[in-house]
């Protein structure tokens, strides 16, 4: 049983956590060592989801690719819906863009027709939107000296290395409207408590559908006709990606807020 992969059932579901308990002569194998990477990590993934929220950290810039067919993503982190870190640690490769492309044709006879023209799209282009995705890779083969009940491997992957993945979707992304929920528990410049005790006592929100992230809208232009002009460049649109708020983002707001953003304006007032 392996119990590292658990995207069966991401953090964000509320259950009871299980933890592993330790007594002299217990048997450590694979399942109670799962279940301690497992704790730890489905803790993390819970605060990440509730306390932290998701989006983008800082970086993860999407540029268009060489080709003006495809995008890239430069380095960067961010924490998906399930409150998994998600970390570019180097540009990544080139993601196609090109869905007005018909599949390759079967190899043509000796003499035969010539390779088939772009399927024409839409006149004003297409709508997708790029998606970062949490991804586990299994790595490190190395002997396994030893099997479950169900099979005898002989080899085995000695690690889980967490990465990533890019996929486009179709559609396009609104942005995000963020808008103040609390404007009645700060009437008269005085914190109502009770209305705050009420509105954190709703009920907690639902687990997402997916865990990934979009992190830009692109619209792809309509592919050009046989002999007409050369094709129009993607447009790459960043501004609807969710953001994490950090302490050190919100820190620089409130000093803003506070007057023309200079640190001096704020620290040491009093009203």
């Amino acid at each position: 049983m392996n119990m590292t992969q658990s995207t069966a059932q991401p953090a964000g579901d509320l259950k009871s956590p299980v933890r592993n308990r330790y007594f002299y002569g217990k048997m450590l194998d694979v399942f109670h060592l799962d279940l301690e990477q497992c704790y730890f990590n489905e803790k993390r993934w819970l605060l990440n989801q509730r306390i932290v929220g998701c989006g983008v950290v800082c970086g993860l810039g999407v540029l268009l690719g060489s080709d003006n067919k495809s995008v890239i993503v430069q380095p960067g982190m961010a924490i998906d819906r399930c409150g998994r870190e998600i970390i570019v640690a180097s540009q990544s490769s080139p993601v196609s863009l090109d869905p007005w492309m018909k599949p390759p044709a079967p190899p043509a006879p000796a003499g035969g027709a010539t390779s088939p023209a772009p399927t024409p799209g839409p006149e004003d282009g297409k709508w997708v939107h790029l998606c970062l995705c949490y991804h586990e890779f299994e790595c490190e083969p190395e002997p396994a000296f030893g099997g479950d009940c169900d099979s005898e491997a002989r080899c085995a992957s000695g690690a889980i290395r967490e990465r990533y993945k890019l996929e486009i979707c179709d559609g396009k992304v609104n942005m995000p409207q963020p808008k103040c929920n609390l404007s009645e528990v700060f009437a008269n410049r005085t914190l109502d408590y009770a209305l705050l005790a009420r509105y954190i006592t709703n009920a907690c929100p639902r687990p997402p559908e997916t865990c990934c992230i979009p992190i830009a809208n692109i619209l792809i232009p309509p592919a050009p006709s046989p002999g007409g002009a050369p094709a129009a460049v993607p447009t790459i649109d960043i501004t609807i990606r969710p953001i994490v708020f950090t302490n050190r983002l919100l820190f620089q707001m409130m000093l803003c807020l506070c007057g023309s953003g200079n640190s001096t304006d704020c620290v040491g007032t009093s009203d």
